[in-house]
């Protein structure tokens, strides 16, 4: 006996393809982000949805009594639901592209439902389609697994040659590993007098240098830079990251040094961020502070890597206590490029990115100067997602729709985004420095890392890091960099032109410290398969 529907064995092709092209997309998201996206969330939302396509076969097979067309139905919703997305990031999502989108699949349904034949060619097309799919995600996620334990084998046999190669023949001893004593390396004290002061390190990501906005969009933001110059901050017109990336950028300054090692220990031919995102977790900035018995807060944003922290004596942001967080990076935009990105954006159900991007942001910026009212010395952590994109507010902060940032261009977008950004700054200082003025906090207002060259969005233009022009290395390297050093005390901000000495600089002034000033350098990669292959083009940028 056999359930009714269900093909007895030897009568035709097994119905697998459902399972396959469900599963798909899932891979082929985990593949794009393999060095980045964390598995267990992949592996998570993977088992959701074969579980869905499982009951939907069996739902349909009931209903129609015959797997394959049950299959065949569920195969079509699941591509039809899951990358409506990716379509329409490949075609510019045109208006007529989701009615055409909606009615072929509506076809292809009433197709394998009215059909009168036995489906078993096109359940054995449909089956070889998705193992193919399938397939060809799992050789990229593998690929890029067996690259980064290969490298690991090959840093072996090159020891540390492979790190001063790194260097491309400038500073490249000066960030390896080996010259870092184990956290917290020193214990440090508040030795400037009066009571601690508390620290506040907000950055502000791919907020760029005014020589960089210039260089990128045109845009002159020189009157901001000195609205905080009136306001007591030094500002250095020529600071520059020393690392491409946002993970790769903040693991240099809250580690105080390169990230050259990794290179040697990983190898370059690797897109694995895990041991960058590690770094993040447990950093030597916060060590040190803790150690001189500071607590440290983390105001932490959307984004997985800095959502919170493990070493934090208190989380708070996006993620924190009484606010709502979101899922996964990975689960919305997965969600995101399903067919429920398409909904409105003030939709009750559905992924709501823009939503979550302006609502972070908001929560950071909120909760940042409730921290100055622990009686506590304090070192604050927050990394703000502005301007990044994407570009979810006007200059004077009301919403905008993704209909209205299609419709402008990438200037007018990120102008608008850049002078709200800019009004929130100019209010937290404002709160910040309220109280008296021997109670006055130490700002450091920084960027990960500028925005990136339009030419690299651009399909087609072949856009790569070592190919890109000096001019589009200035806009993508150059950041703000504004300390706040309260009257009394002195920092010589200018030796810090680049994050990685930052802390070096303001421990070794007030707290104690005695760590070298390292070489200023700057490092591009080849690309997110190649995340260690460091080029240093400092002498590019004009400021070597």
């Amino acid at each position: 006996m056999k359930a009714a529907g269900w093909p007895a064995r030897g009568t035709g092709p097994a119905v697998l393809h459902p399972y396959l092209l469900a599963a798909w997309p899932v891979l082929l998201l985990l593949a794009a982000n393999a060095g980045e996206a964390r598995a267990s969330d992949a592996m998570a939302a993977l088992l959701v949805i074969v579980a869905g396509a499982t009951a939907l076969v069996a739902l349909l097979t009931v209903l129609l009594r015959d797997v394959r067309r049950a299959g065949l139905v569920t195969s079509v919703l699941a591509v039809t639901l899951l990358t409506y997305g990716h379509v329409g990031n490949l075609t510019g999502e045109p208006p007529w592209l989701l009615p055409a989108w909606l009615g072929a699949a509506t076809a292809a349904v009433v197709a394998a439902v009215r059909t009168g034949t036995r489906l078993d060619g096109a359940t054995r097309v449909a089956n070889r389609l998705g193992g193919a799919l399938v397939a060809l995600s799992l050789i990229s996620i593998a690929s890029v697994a067996i690259s980064g334990q290969l490298s690991a084998a090959d840093a072996g046999d090159g020891g540390a040659g492979s790190a001063a190669d790194a260097g491309d023949g400038g500073a490249g001893s000066a960030g390896t590993a080996s010259e870092i004593e184990p956290t917290p390396a020193q214990s440090l004290s508040w030795r400037a007098g009066g009571p601690p002061r508390d620290v506040y390190y907000v950055v502000f990501d791919r907020y760029g240098s005014a020589a960089s906005l210039e260089a990128l969009f045109g845009l002159d933001n020189q009157p901001f830079m000195d609205e905080l110059t009136d306001r007591g901050f030094t500002v250095l017109p020529d600071a520059r990251a020393n690392h491409l990336r946002t993970a790769q950028s903040l693991a240099s300054s809250l580690r105080m040094d390169y990230l050259l090692d990794l290179r040697a220990e990983h190898g370059p031919n690797t897109g694995d961020l895990g041991p960058v995102h590690a770094l993040l977790q447990d950093h030597r900035v916060g060590r040190l502070f803790q150690s001189a018995g500071y607590r440290y807060v983390h105001v932490g944003s959307w984004w997985d890597p800095t959502a919170t922290n493990t070493l934090a004596d208190e989380v708070l942001g996006y993620e924190g206590p009484d606010n709502r967080g979101g899922g996964s990076d990975f689960t919305e935009v997965l969600l995101d490029t399903s067919l429920l990105g398409a909904l409105p954006e003030d939709a009750a159900v559905g992924p709501n990115l823009r939503l979550q991007h302006r609502e972070a942001a908001m929560v950071q910026l909120d909760q940042l100067p409730r921290v100055a009212q622990d009686p506590r010395p304090t070192f604050t952590f927050a990394h703000v997602l502005l301007p990044h994109e994407p570009y979810v507010f006007d200059a004077e902060g009301r919403p905008v729709t993704s209909a209205e940032a299609k419709a402008r261009t990438l200037q007018e977008n990120f102008a608008g985004q850049l002078a709200y950004t800019n009004d929130r700054i100019a209010g937290l200082v404002e709160e910040l420095l309220a109280g008296p003025d021997e109670q006055d906090p130490i700002i450091l207002l920084q960027a990960d890392e500028g925005p990136h060259p339009p030419r690299s969005n651009q399909p087609g233009s072949g856009f790569t890091w070592p190919g890109a022009t000096d001019e589009e290395l200035v806009g993508k390297l150059g950041i703000l960099s504004a300390w706040y050093v309260p009257e009394g005390l002195h920092v010589p901000v200018s030796q810090a032109e680049t994050p990685v000495n930052s802390f070096r600089v303001l421990f070794n002034a007030l707290y104690g410290g005695t760590f070298e000033v390292l070489p200023e350098r700057s490092y591009i990669f080849r690309d997110t398969a190649h995340l260690y292959d460091f080029t240093d083009v400092t002498e590019r940028l004009g400021t070597g």
